[in-house]
């Protein structure tokens, strides 16, 4: 089973895609910011998928979380979401919020088809 680390900040969003993701098959730990993403990760914990938002409170957003995990976890597929349009890279695949359910699932099945080089659109 895909083993999704679901990085949200806002508690409500975070439980709607907790439960999308979980009613597609797939298992969720769901952290609230990139300080609590990393504190489980240290922890032994190893996502199949890392599923952000960008922008967040707190020392570690969205891209610095990315990084975190590409240069610690390199398998792990890296999947960005925003909502914000001015903010874009070539480092990571970044899904503009909101993202149809039927797209995210083809995202994440493509991340994991190609591996943690997911190329950015």
């Amino acid at each position: 089973m895909t083993h999704v680390l679901l990085v949200e900040d806002h508690a409500r969003l975070r439980h709607i895609l907790g439960q999308m993701l979980t009613a597609m098959g797939l298992k969720v730990t769901a952290a609230e910011s990139g300080d609590h993403a990393v504190r489980l990760l240290a922890t032994g914990l190893s996502p199949d998928v890392l599923l952000s938002d960008i922008r967040m409170p707190g020392g570690l957003d969205g891209l610095g979380l990315a990084r975190w995990v590409q240069a610690h976890n390199p398998s792990t597929v890296i999947l960005l979401q925003t909502g914000f349009a001015e903010i874009s890279t070539s480092e990571f695949r970044i899904l503009r919020k909101p993202v149809a359910p039927d797209q995210l699932l083809a995202a994440i099945e493509e991340g994991l088809r190609c591996g943690a080089e997911v190329p950015a659109k």
